[in-house]
């Protein structure tokens, strides 16, 4: 069922654009805030926003190529549940005081040194992707970014779930042999 603010746009064009486009992608949307939220109802209000901020920027979203709206709903929500999470932490944080900050401040020392480390491995990742074709850098995106089972990968490239599957196998050894050829190490 289409939320009620979808069915509030008056011009009849774009509550049909925007109900498809929520029918199509919500799936694969609400995996992606579920898998950052750990919480339906706060999934759910992720999609929600994410949605919204595609209605008011409706004209740049149709703009974008119908094969790449999947990957920039998902980013949207993506950013409404990381902003959402943060509201959560932030209200969190007011109900507990001051007298937990000092622990707080000394934890992110550690995760601040972690974050370096990350960022090391993802920049060097990204160097390693770089030399594999844009399809195969499409279908692991597909896979370990929007979290698609192989059969949506197959209904949205045309290709059979087996083949999605089997590409993408195939591409994440040549990134990971490369990886490990940069120096990478996955014990980091």
């Amino acid at each position: 069922m289409l939320p009620v603010f979808i069915m509030a746009i008056e011009n009849d064009d774009d509550r049909t654009f925007v109900a498809e486009l929520y029918t199509r992608c919500q799936p694969a949307m609400l995996r992606r805030a579920l898998s950052i939220l750990k919480s339906e109802s706060d999934a759910e209000e992720a999609v929600h926003e994410a949605i919204l901020k595609v209605i008011r920027h409706l004209e740049k979203v149709r703009m974008i190529p119908r094969d790449e709206v999947l990957y920039y709903l998902v980013t949207v929500t993506e950013t409404a549940s990381i902003d959402l999470y943060r509201k959560k932490q932030r209200e969190s944080r007011a109900t507990i005081g001051s007298e937990n900050d000092w622990a707080e401040h000394l934890a992110d020392d550690n995760t601040a040194e972690q974050a370096m480390l990350r960022l090391e491995q993802r920049e060097l990742l990204e160097r390693c992707l770089a030399h594999l074709p844009q399809r195969e850098i499409d279908l692991l995106n597909y896979y370990y970014i929007l979290e698609l089972p192989y059969k949506e990968i197959a209904r949205l490239t045309g290709l059979t779930a087996e083949n999605a599957r089997m590409i993408v196998c195939r591409a994440k050894k040549k990134v990971l042999a490369a990886y490990h050829e940069k120096g990478g190490r996955t014990d980091e």
